[in-house]
């Protein structure tokens, strides 16, 4: 079974994680051993998205796509995006690290962006419900109904709002919105939410470089469901969403 982690960081965190910082090298031996057999990686958030973006884009012996930081902040951003968006798969917006909900307007050329080329926007959801709760990217679904989304850590990273979280997405306005697995350990409550929300709205994802990929994939494998929901689940969602 063909394994894809979407939601990988590679390079120096901030303060917010210590400086803590990995390599491209590291995470490529990390994935090999764990059986994964390509990646969608991003930056982590003191890292330039043309540095890694020129790095894994460049390897032979591992599969990476490359998810853009998106920081309206950063000066950079609108040139890297220019020159590079072909080979863009997806963008990641983190409301908690910018400290701003996706729906604050600086995001609103990047969301209208993402929607007209076709590429998924990852959002980080949290447990900071006043600005990485998961009602807002669904306010953001609404106002731009071609956007693809995927809810990170299921939508909020506890069983609570993860809960609630995938019934709201099977409503038809929603119909463009998946989850993300990544970082989430409570495998009965995954379970619960692949079968209210559909194995084909959820992908798989570890967090490396915060976690590693074999703590994750047991989850997503104890699953109540057949062999080819799972695969969906590992490889078959994100490959389609990103035209692979």
């Amino acid at each position: 079974m063909r394994i894809v982690d979407s939601h990988i960081h590679i390079g120096k965190w901030s303060n917010i994680f210590f400086n803590y910082e990995s390599t491209v090298e590291e995470a490529v031996e990390v994935m090999k051993s764990s059986g994964v057999d390509a990646a969608v990686c991003m930056p982590a958030d003191a890292t330039r998205n043309q540095d890694l973006f020129n790095e894994t884009m460049s390897r032979k012996d591992f599969k990476f796509y490359y998810k853009a930081w998106i920081n309206p902040d950063d000066p950079e951003l609108d040139d890297f995006l220019a020159k590079n968006i072909d080979s863009i798969s997806l963008f990641k917006i983190h409301p908690s690290i910018q400290r701003r909900r996706i729906t604050d307007e600086s995001y609103d050329k990047y969301l209208r962006l993402a929607a007209e080329k076709g590429k998924p926007v990852v959002v980080h959801c949290g447990r900071w419900q006043e600005i990485a709760g998961y009602t807002f990217p669904l306010e953001s679904a609404k106002k731009y109904p071609e956007l693809i989304l995927i809810l990170a850590h299921l939508g909020g990273d506890q069983p609570s709002l993860y809960l609630e979280c995938s019934k709201e997405i099977k409503k038809p306005e929603f119909r463009n919105v998946y989850l993300g697995t990544e970082s989430v350990r409570e495998f009965y409550f995954v379970n619960k939410v692949v079968h209210t929300a559909g194995a084909e709205r959820v992908i798989f994802g570890s967090d490396y470089n915060l976690c590693l990929p074999k703590t994750f994939i047991p989850v997503i494998e104890s699953l109540q469901i057949p062999a080819e929901d799972k695969e969906l689940i590992f490889s078959g969602n994100i490959l389609r969403l990103i035209g692979q």
